[in-house]
């Protein structure tokens, strides 16, 4: 895709589709359980999660912060995702270019 303008549509679908489905604009209460099985395959899932968690917390020890480290080393697992994916697709170009 060299076309800058269609990369641009195609992450603003990605992002506020996925932000609809985990839960950024309408409450996760309100959602389907089916489009909650989805979002757990999103990050954006375990950081509106975490938020709600976090605001909710009363007390900070292991038991009430468990929770939020899982969803924190998800999103950790999910961030060293996309810099492998990133450099599988860079290396391809630079083969191709």
């Amino acid at each position: 895709m060299n076309n800058k303008g269609a990369i641009n549509g195609i992450v603003n679908v990605i992002s506020l589709g996925s932000s609809f489905l985990c839960g950024a604009f309408v409450p996760m209460e309100w959602l389907p359980d089916s489009v909650l099985k989805i979002a757990h395959c999103l990050p954006t899932y375990y950081y509106i999660s975490t938020n709600e968690a976090l605001k909710t917390l009363e007390e900070f020890n292991l038991q009430t912060l468990k929770p939020l480290i899982t969803n924190m080393a998800i999103m950790l697992g999910f961030a060293v995702l996309f810099i492998i994916l990133t450099n599988i697709v860079s290396k391809r170009k630079r083969k191709i270019g």
